[in-house]
């Protein structure tokens, strides 16, 4: 049986050093396909002309640039968000968005953010209620190439450099936690892909020893929790990992995170009419600032297909934008961390936040 190539996309640094010494070469060889991989993200083994053409022979025999393979480009007309549908070296398919930043008419555009948001699951098992992955079950965890290579294909379909990822995507980074890290620390590394640690935000519903290992390792990335409430009976509705983790305990390992890495924790709250938008609901979110430093979150929910037999057909409604405007001006006034309103981008190609599922899975 002929041994399959080693794909030279999701190998770190040190990984690429072993390789080249296995062939022959010595180790500053793999620094430099690093730099040709994640830096120049060139398509081909030829392209890295600073390596003799034999060695390139001999890389040719063992190893390849297996890009991801996009399968389809939407772009929405409301804003300009992209997004891709991929499909993976197996059949399985996962999805990514490009998101271009909201109307700031005084900044240059190009110095203007542009930011990915990419997955790290096929599927997710956390199952939250009101996310449509979660209605697509869970098939596996993506490799360190497959993160990593939604971004260097997004790049080639951006208008300018991306300059921020959020691990925000399908699946729950933290379930998938040693390739996401891998994969930041290529995406940070100067002679990578080369985004700030400080531009990169991974997002969890809440697992706590993750979290806190996440801070125990000192990590640089951003930190944001899905919260979305803090009734722990309602969390544990549309969130069943509220069960294995209260509000208490994820708190309290927010806090755990604050004071190992000084980095202050952005709280997610899906804001939905009726249901977490009250009078209650505001003196609690008042009293997170005394518990841990932070910032909010508010983005409005985008319903999404739920089956006619659902118990959550009913429980989740999109609020108006003058209810959400209410609600965070009332936040600003009475709570001294930051609130923000997150801009709904993609809505008309089910690019926005929640709405990503693949219909086939293969």
């Amino acid at each position: 049986m002929k041994k399959s190539k080693t794909n030279l996309i999701g190998l770190n640094k040190q990984q690429l050093r072993d390789l080249a010494v296995s062939l022959g070469e010595k180790p500053f060889r793999g620094d430099q396909i690093f730099r040709w991989i994640y830096h120049d993200q060139v398509q081909s083994i030829d392209e890295m002309t600073n390596i003799s053409a034999a060695f390139r022979e001999v890389l040719k025999q063992h190893t390849s640039v297996m890009p991801l393979a996009i399968e389809q480009k939407q772009v929405s007309a409301q804003d300009g968000t992209i997004k891709f549908l991929f499909k993976l070296n197996d059949g399985l398919k996962i999805e990514s968005v490009l998101i271009p930043p909201s109307d700031v008419p005084e900044i240059a555009e190009d110095m203007r953010r542009l930011t990915l948001c990419i997955s790290t699951q096929v599927g997710c098992p956390a199952d939250c209620k009101f996310c449509a992955t979660g209605t697509m079950g869970f098939y596996r965890n993506l490799t360190v190439g497959e993160i990593i290579g939604q971004i260097i294909e997004a790049q080639r379909h951006a208008p300018r450099r991306i300059s921020n990822i959020v691990y925000m995507g399908m699946g729950e980074p933290l379930l998938n936690y040693d390739n996401v890290m891998n994969s930041i620390d290529i995406i940070g590394d100067d002679e990578g892909i080369g985004i700030s640690p400080r531009r990169i935000t991974v997002s969890t519903v809440g697992y706590v020893k993750k979290i806190k290992q996440m801070a125990d390792e000192s990590r640089k990335a951003k930190l944001a929790i899905s919260l979305h409430t803090l009734d722990d009976d309602l969390r544990t509705r549309i969130m069943p990992i509220n069960r294995k983790h209260n509000i208490d305990e994820l708190l309290d390992a927010a806090r755990y995170y604050w004071k190992k890495t000084r980095q202050r924790v952005t709280f997610e709250y899906i804001f939905f009419e009726g249901l977490n938008d009250t009078d209650k609901d505001i003196k609690s979110l008042k009293k997170l600032s005394g518990k841990v430093p932070c910032k909010l979150n508010i983005i409005p929910f985008h319903p999404i297909y739920l089956p006619g037999d659902s118990p959550m057909k009913d429980t989740f409604r999109p609020p108006g934008r003058e209810v959400v405007q209410q609600f965070v001006e009332r936040l600003r006034k009475e709570c001294d961390f930051p609130v923000m309103l997150r801009s709904s981008s993609g809505i008309d190609i089910d690019g926005a936040c929640g709405k990503l599922a693949v219909k086939e899975s293969a």
